[in-house]
């Protein structure tokens, strides 16, 4: 430490002698995410807004999409605001299985008032997503409302309401077994 000072004024002394100028390049970083939905593990989900037309119903006919129920949100903020060491701990790829327990508690919450929720299946790999839940909306277990319910879920987790609509091939899943 007490040799620093007599170094740097020989270093500024050589490099005024040689008549030398140091120069450091200019750093820019940007980084702007504009992402609202966490579309990794939605590939291939095409929700439509407001269904109006009816989807195919099981051994043929139409049948109605069901809407999502008006207390959901709500239930599911109450379970968010009241499990934030879980929906900190949200990511697999970090905490592995123990990182399911948010997602888990927050549909057991809300099957507690519609046994409709579950678990939305990816229909890239047949897996169940980390971040997005859903809503059968018919009869049989295709066609599914997906809510996006974790934004940000490996960096910095929190909690969302994001309802990406209804998709007539979406899958759902009651149980994540």
């Amino acid at each position: 430490m007490r040799y620093r000072r007599p170094l740097l004024l020989v270093v500024a002394l050589a490099l005024a002698a040689c008549d030398i100028e140091l120069t450091m390049p200019t750093i820019n970083n940007t980084n702007t995410n504009t992402n609202t939905v966490d579309v990794h593990d939605i590939v291939s989900f095409a929700p439509v807004p407001n269904p109006s037309t009816p989807v195919p119903a099981p051994g043929g006919g139409t049948e109605t999409p069901v809407p999502l129920p008006a207390s959901s949100q709500g239930i599911a903020n109450a379970y968010a605001a009241g499990h934030p060491t879980q929906l900190a701990q949200s990511c697999q790829l970090v905490y592995g299985q123990a990182a399911w327990q948010f997602i888990d508690g927050l549909v057991l919450a809300l099957k507690a008032s519609d046994q409709r929720w579950g678990y939305m299946v990816k229909p890239t790999d047949g897996t169940i997503s980390r971040d997005v839940i859903a809503y059968r909306g018919t009869s049989d277990n295709s066609g599914a409302w997906g809510v996006d319910v974790i934004v940000d879920l490996c960096g910095t987790p929190s909690y969302a309401w994001n309802v990406l609509g209804f998709d007539p091939a979406a899958q759902w899943a009651a149980n994540r077994f």
